[in-house]
């Protein structure tokens, strides 16, 4: 029987899933998809909008047949004790690296705009300890959390874009459909990782108290991100033309700083996004170093998982310190998700997926 804080809704598994979707990819999204598809960017991200969709939908078709239960429980019935824990052990590693990419990006890009002075390390450790205590609180305050967070992020961000309307040329959305079919299969990897995140689910589902409603949670989850990305990329992409947000590092943020609203509260409305992008981000950390120290208890025969997670902070930390620079940053990025995220988003999910299925299969046979 679950307990109290070990239980949440399918909207609340929506808001950690798409806070965790959204986190770091969204800065660097525009640059991506104009560099690739140039006035295409729009139907690329619908295309990535539905691969996401088609992957969610398969994680959800396998984890309802084991409600209550995560990756490191289902993966070990369908492919035995050894293999199952590998997998299992293989997608803690994995969120841990995540993680590390998280704290890595967040120390670059708030050193870059809002802490000029304060060294990278002491940004890294400051939002690991904020999120060693949310990751200790359980699931249930996280998607309290996220609850929050992701409205108001999301509000406020329409809200602070507004002021632009008028200033969008939509010439630079055309010729539309002109972009090769090699070209849109050989960008698709770049937004891949815009919707990196997505495989939680195999790990927060079994915590959702009504595991039929997961189905919504999921179409939910990716119609949220999906507009939410259009309408940036568009925004952003109609403001400075293809040429020059493809030469931008964090498209995103130079976005905002061309905001000026006459009379506003906030003088520096840099530093206001900068705070909820930052609140963003230190939620998506939360949610992923949570769902490592879950399947690490797990592995170990542990009912709890909150001593687990100060003992991974190090390895957080020492990792997120791994790249040289910003450019080597980006490349460990790109494979990152190209490899690992590929292999756990698709391959594990469909793999376990067809593999269910022949159990049943082979179980109604012997029934008969």
């Amino acid at each position: 029987m679950k307990r109290n804080n070990d239980v949440i809704l399918s909207s609340q598994l929506a808001a950690i899933l798409s806070t965790t979707i959204i986190g770091v990819g969204i800065l660097s999204l525009p640059r991506d998809v104009a560099e690739g598809v140039g006035p295409d960017s729009w139907l690329l991200i619908l295309i990535g909008s539905i691969l996401a969709l088609i992957h969610g939908l398969l994680m959800y078709c396998l984890v309802r047949k084991f409600p209550g239960e995560t990756l490191v429980e289902f993966s070990q019935t369908l492919l035995g004790k050894v293999l199952g824990k590998v997998i299992s052990f293989g997608f803690c590693i994995y969120l841990l690296i995540f993680s590390a990419v998280e704290v890595r990006v967040f120390g670059e890009v708030t050193k870059q705009y809002l802490l000029f002075n304060t060294p990278l390390e002491v940004l890294g450790i400051t939002l690991l300890i904020l999120a060693v205590y949310l990751a200790r609180s359980g699931i249930e305050p996280i998607a309290r959390m996220s609850e929050i967070i992701f409205p108001i992020a999301t509000f406020t961000a329409v809200l602070i874009i507004l002021p632009l309307m008028p200033e969008l040329d939509m010439s630079y959305l055309k010729p539309v459909l002109r972009t090769p079919i090699k070209k849109f299969i050989t960008t698709i990897p770049a937004i891949f990782f815009s919707y990196v995140g997505i495989e939680v689910l195999l790990v927060f589902s079994a915590f959702v108290k009504d595991p039929k409603k997961i189905k919504n949670g999921v179409f939910l989850t990716v119609g949220l991100v999906t507009f939410f990305y259009l309408s940036i990329t568009v925004i952003t992409i109609t403001r400075f033309g293809l040429e020059e947000t493809s030469h931008m590092t964090t498209p995103v943020l130079e976005l905002f700083k061309t905001i000026d609203i006459p009379g506003a509260f906030v003088e520096n409305i840099e530093a206001f996004i900068m705070s909820i992008w930052i609140l963003s981000v230190f939620m998506t950390l939360a949610v992923i170093y949570y769902g490592a120290s879950l399947i690490l208890s797990r592995l170990l025969g542990s009912k709890e998982q909150n001593y687990l997670v100060l003992p991974l902070m190090p390895i957080i930390y020492f990792l997120a310190l791994i790249p040289d620079n910003v450019a080597q940053l980006s490349e460990y990025m790109e494979k990152f998700s190209l490899y690992m995220g590929t292999f756990y988003i698709s391959l594990v999910p469909i793999a376990l997926l067809v593999i269910s299925g022949f159990k049943k299969k082979k179980g109604g046979n012997k029934s008969a």
